[in-house]
C-alpha cells in the first residue's frame, strides 16, 4: 500500500525524498520482500536521489543478514565516496556481518579501522566483539575488550561474560577470569544475586 501511495506521488508531480525511499526499503527487507528493497535502492538512484546515512545502514544491515559481508563493506568505500561519513551502527553492522560470516580477522581489521579514523567504540560495539571473539575461540582479545569496557561501566550481556569466563578456565588463566569477575561485582546497577551466584560458579569448579 505504502509503494502503491508513493507511485501515486510521482503520477501527481510529488518526488519522493530519501525518508521515503528509506521507510519503504527498512520495511520491504524486513518482511523478506528482498527484490522490492533492492528494487528502491536501484530506483533512488536512478532518480539522483542521495541516500543518506539512514539509507546506508538500512542497505547494510539487509546484506549482512543475507551473509555478504564483503559487499556490505563495499558500501562504506561507497559512502565516503559521496561525502557520507559512516557511523557506529555502520561498523558495528560491518563487524557483525564479517564474523557472522567466518572472517575474523576482517572483522578485527574493521574494528582497528574504527580506531583509526577516531571513533571510540560503543557498549554494542563491544558487545558484539566480546560476543564474537568468545565464540571464534579468541579468548585472550574478548578478556582485554571486556576488561576496558567494564572499566567504563558497560557490561556484555551475562551469557558472554558466562562464555568468556569458561573460555578462560578451560585455558588455565584463572587470574583473568577472577579479574573479570571482580569488575562484575563492581557493576552498577549490579547484576542480580543469582546471576553472580552463576558467574561465580564457574570459577569454584574444579
Amino acid at each position: 500500500k505504502a509503494y502503491r501511495i508513493m507511485v501515486q506521488m510521482e503520477k501527481l508531480g510529488i518526488r519522493p525524498d530519501v525518508i521515503t525511499y528509506t521507510t519503504l526499503m527498512s520495511a520491504f527487507y524486513k518482511e523478506n520482500w528482498c527484490e522490492i528493497g533492492n528494487g528502491l535502492w536501484n530506483l533512488m538512484v536512478l532518480k539522483r536521489c542521495l541516500p543518506n546515512l539512514a539509507t546506508f545502514n538500512v542497505r547494510i544491515q539487509y546484506l549482512v543478514n543475507r551473509r555478504r559481508a564483503w559487499e556490505a563493506n563495499k558500501l562504506i568505500g561507497l559512502m565516503q565516496n559521496v561525502g557520507i561519513t559512516p557511523d557506529e551502527v555502520t561498523y558495528n553492522l560491518v563487524i557483525k556481518g564479517f564474523f557472522q560470516a567466518g572472517y575474523l580477522e576482517m572483522a578485527k581489521r574493521v574494528y582497528s579501522a574504527l580506531h583509526g579514523k577516531g571513533y571510540k567504540p560503543n557498549i554494542k560495539i563491544y558487545q558484539t566483539m566480546i560476543h564474537y571473539l568468545c565464540k571464534g575461540g579468541d579468548f585472550d582479545l574478548a578478556y582485554t575488550m571486556c576488561k576496558d569496557c567494564m572499566q567504563k561501566n558497560w557490561y556484555p550481556n551475562v551469557d558472554t561474560i558466562h562464555t568468556l569466563l569458561e573460555g578462560l578456565k578451560r585455558g588455565k588463566q584463572l587470574g583473568k577470569a577472577k579479574a573479570i569477575m571482580m569488575l562484575v561485582r563492581k557493576r552498577v546497577p549490579p547484576f542480580s544475586s543469582k546471576q553472580l551466584g552463576d558467574l561465580q560458579t564457574i570459577l569454584s569448579k574444579s
